[in-house]
Order: structure tokens, then C-alpha cells, then sequence
């Protein structure tokens, strides 16, 4: 899977792979990270705790050269790495699940990464995303330890407060799944969940201090903008968008809205037919509303920018709320109807999950395939502009290291022709719209000036188009879903004569 999607720096890769990089290496040099939009330190810890471990003898001016000039191979290390803590962390959930309610159950529990392509996709890179992952796991783990124990301890609150803490700081809408465990929980383990949370998210973010400012920021532009990313009026919400994109976020999620439409039925019949308040002593009654809770929340928090990876954690909830269905299921049902049911279900999952990783990864494949084609070569001669986002290696680095506080601009602009510009389209998270040479901003107009041609690559092509009104381009093409423009030359690389005005 990870193959078919290489290199990292593609444009469907690089954010935020290379920010991520280069955040990490920052930390090697004893530097507080400066991408902290996630914030996503823990990710940028192990980076960095990584790339140190790579070179145990060299200098820190070394170990900046060395990345630098093998980024590549650095991400493939870190990517080993994160690979191994993911398995480990859904075994680990699977362990405790086995443990409450024995094989099949687990079976189910683990079923979540595999039922949903997007989890597949984004947990192949180092991103928050494969982080969420084992949050989720891991506090499912600790929610299924707590079920099994006749009265929860403490530990499983202070296991579930250190992982509430990772998880949010990895990713700040995590905290929608702090709801989970909570109906499992007496007052005083309520207390220590919470105090247990408020310490784990000052030590994982404490590397980040400075850049605290840089992240108080960003949360106050993205709360009260009503449109993605703190864009739109500053009205918080916008209602006529805001619900409608709660509810499409259910679409094309068959496994997950069917989890959470068989829960609530589930636990409607409970209460029907034994009463609600027999029904809220069942623990495992209290635990699936918690995971159905957390599921919901997710969704209205993330509501103003719906993107499909932030529905990573609530997806990551899909197989422990089956879990809990099984066991519930088998006292509504007659036992022949229950074992046949989630016989079929069982097979239903099993082709769905093999068939979402070798969809997955046929689609990766085409997109490298397409996205490399491209034969840049016939351009030598020309100014290379790559718009938001393209994927060239200079962009890549350019944006993380922009994302760097533009640290590594000076040792990056050796390593690269003095022909590949970036031109951000948009405002970023500390920096505005700009044309830049590596942390020297540039004009087009001096760019053009300078050489005999010029392409322009990448896929928010409808934004460059409207910042290039009036301006003649020669010939346009694709390269998967990037459009580049070209001046002075075509896509087949014949010089075109320059117009006559």
C-alpha cells in the first residue's frame, strides 16, 4: 500500500509529511516546533526522536545536512515506525475486548481500519491520522478494561486521561471522544479522568510552548470564522451549511451509520422492553452510548470543515460499537437467528475490508502513475512555478519548511535549481499569499522577464485561474488532479513564439 502512493512529496502526500519533517528536525535542534495547527507534537516528537536515533554519532549540523538531502528516506523510516504502534495499538484493543467477551468480538473490535478506505489512505504517512488510530484503540482498550472489572480503578481513569491527552494533542477534536468512557466512570475516577487528561496534554504539548502563541492563534481564527479554517464570517457557525454538513458526513459510510442506527435501535428495545433505568445499570449499555455520543460529537465539531480524514477517529468507533452490539444482540434475539446474522455480517466484513485495501491501493497506484508521467524534462529551460499544491520536491520543502518558520530556506535554496519557484495561493497558518523563492518573496512579472518560458503545476487550478485574470497562458494539461499552464511553450515542450500586442 505505502508503495503504490510514493514519493512523499506528491501533492496528496506532502501536507503534512514534510511540515511534519521539518517540525521534527526543529526539535532535534532543541527548537520548539512552529506547526502546531494540529498541533500534532507527539507526531513531531517522534520524528525527531527518530531521526536522532538514525544518527547517534553525527553533529546536529550533520543530522539537518542529512535529512535534507534524504527526506525520503528518513519519512520511510519514521513510517516503519508508525506502522509497528498502530498494529501494536489494535492489538492491544483487541487483547481487552478478548478478554471481556472472547475471539469474536475482538474480531469485530479491530474490524474499523480495514471498513473504511480513508483510514487505510491516511494511515499510510506520518500524520495525525494514523495517531488517531491508536488513540482511539487505545482508549477503547481502556473503556473494555473498565467493562470487564466488576468497579473501574483508578488506573483505567489515569490510562484513559493520559490517552485523552495524547489524542488531543495530536489532533485538538479528539476531545469529542472524551464522552466515551465517562457513564462507565463513578464521581471520583470522573475527576481523576479529567485531572489525569489536563496533565497529559501539558506534557505532550510542553515541546510546543513556544510556539504557543502560534497556536492560540489558529484556534481562535478557526472557532470563530463559520466557514473552514476560520475563513467566512466571523459568526462561529453558519447555520444554512452547518447541519447540512452533519449529515453528509454520514454519506458513503455504510458500516459506520449502520453501527450507530442498530445501536440506537438496540438501545431503545433495551429500555422498552426492561425499563431505562434497568437499562442504563447494563455497563455495556453505557459504554455503546458513549461511543455513539463521541461519534456524534465528532461530527458536529468538525462540521464547519468537513473533511473526510477527520472522521478518522468516530470511524475508529465502528468496531468497538459492533462489539457491544454482539454481546447485546444475543439476549434480543433467538439463538439461532443471532448466530446466523453475525455469521453473514462477519462475511460481509471480511470481503468488505479486502476489498476497500485493494481499492484503496489500485487508486493510489493510478494517482502516482498519473501524477508522475508528467515528462518535466521537456522544460529545462523554463520557470517552474508550482502553485497550491504541487507535487515537486522544492514545494514540498517549501511548505514545510514555511511551516518551519522558513529555517532550512537558506541550506534549501543550494540544493535546488534556481529555476523552481512556490507560489502560495492562500493565506496559510502564519504566512499570506505570496511568490516565493525559498524565504525570498519574488514578482512574476521579474520571473518571466528572466527566462524564456515558464510552467505553472498544481491542483487548486480554479483559485489560480481567478489570480491570473487577463493574463494569456499558451497551453494547459493535467497531471492527475494538477492542471499547469504554461507561457512561451507548450505541454509537448515546442517554443511558441511570444504574442504580438
Amino acid at each position: 500500500m505505502r508503495s503504490a502512493s510514493l514519493p512523499f512529496w506528491q501533492s496528496f502526500n506532502l501536507d503534512p509529511d514534510y511540515y511534519y519533517l521539518l517540525n521534527g528536525l526543529r526539535i532535534v535542534e532543541g527548537l520548539s516546533p512552529t506547526d502546531v495547527s494540529h498541533p500534532g507534537t507527539p507526531i513531531q516528537i517522534m520524528i525527531g526522536a527518530i531521526i536522532r536515533a538514525m544518527h547517534p554519532f553525527a553533529s546536529t549540523e550533520q543530522v539537518v545536512d542529512l535529512v535534507l538531502g534524504d527526506p525520503e528516506g528518513h519519512l520511510m523510516v519514521v513510517t516503519d515506525a508508525i506502522y509497528l504502534l498502530v498494529g501494536l495499538s489494535l492489538w492491544l484493543m483487541g487483547r481487552e475486548v478478548w478478554r471481556w467477551g472472547g475471539l469474536v468480538p475482538a474480531l469485530l473490535a479491530q474490524s474499523a481500519p480495514f471498513l473504511v478506505r480513508i483510514i487505510v489512505k491516511m494511515a499510510l504517512h506520518p500524520k495525525p491520522e494514523p495517531f488517531m488510530v491508536m488513540a482511539a484503540a487505545l482508549l477503547t482498550a481502556v473503556a473494555f478494561a473498565a467493562l470487564r472489572a466488576e468497579q473501574p480503578k483508578d488506573r483505567h481513569a489515569v490510562w484513559a486521561g493520559v490517552v485523552m491527552g495524547f489524542g488531543i494533542v495530536c489532533k485538538i477534536h479528539f476531545v469529542s471522544l472524551g464522552v466515551l468512557p465517562l457513564l462507565l466512570f463513578d464521581r471520583r475516577r470522573v475527576l481523576v479522568y479529567g485531572l489525569a487528561s489536563t496533565i497529559a496534554i501539558a506534557v505532550f504539548f510542553a515541546p510546543a510552548l513556544g510556539s504557543l502563541d502560534i497556536w492560540l492563534d489558529w484556534m481562535r481564527r478557526i472557532t470563530q470564522g463559520s466557514g473552514a479554517y476560520g475563513a467566512g464570517p466571523q459568526t462561529v457557525i453558519d447555520p444554512s451549511r452547518f447541519f447540512r454538513a452533519i449529515w453528509h458526513l454520514f454519506s458513503g459510510k455504510w458500516f459506520y451509520t449502520g453501527a450507530l442506527i442498530l445501536s440506537l435501535a438496540t438501545m431503545a428495545d433495551q429500555a422498552r422492553r426492561g425499563g431505562l433505568g434497568a437499562t442504563l445499570r447494563d455497563r455495556r449499555v453505557r459504554l455503546l452510548l458513549g461511543v455513539v455520543a463521541a461519534a456524534l460529537l465528532t461530527q458536529i465539531m468538525i462540521a464547519k470543515q468537513p473533511a473526510p480524514h477527520y472522521m478518522v477517529p468516530p470511524l475508529m468507533l465502528t468496531g468497538p460499537a459492533l462489539a457491544l452490539l454482539w454481546s447485546l444482540s444475543r439476549e434480543s434475539l433467538p439463538e439461532k437467528w443471532w448466530t446466523g446474522c453475525w455469521a453473514v455480517l462477519g462475511v460481509v466484513l471480511a470481503l468488505a475490508g479486502g476489498n476497500a485495501m485493494v481499492r484503496q491501493r489500485a487508486e493510489l497506484a493510478q494517482w502516482t502513475r498519473e501524477t508522475l508521467a508528467f515528462p518535466t524534462e521537456r522544460f529545462g529551460a523554463c520557470a517552474k512555478v508550482y502553485y497550491d499544491a504541487a507535487s515537486a520536491k522544492s514545494f514540498a520543502f517549501q511548505r514545510g519548511d514555511l511551516n518551519a518558520l522558513a529555517r532550512y530556506s537558506p541550506k534549501l535554496e543550494k540544493l535546488f535549481p534556481a529555476d523552481e519557484f512556490s507560489w502560495f495561493i492562500f493565506d496559510h497558518t502564519w504566512w499570506k499569499q505570496s511568490l516565493m523563492r525559498w524565504n525570498h518573496p519574488v514578482e512574476l512579472d521579474a520571473v518571466l522577464a528572466a527566462y524564456p518560458c515558464a510552467v505553472f503545476r498544481g491542483n487548486q487550478f480554479h483559485r489560480f485561474r481567478d489570480l491570473t485574470t487577463g493574463r494569456h497562458f499558451d497551453d494547459t494539461c493535467m497531471a492527475n488532479d494538477e492542471m499547469i499552464f504554461t507561457i512561451g511553450i507548450t505541454c509537448s515542450g515546442a517554443p511558441v513564439a511570444p504574442q504580438r500586442h
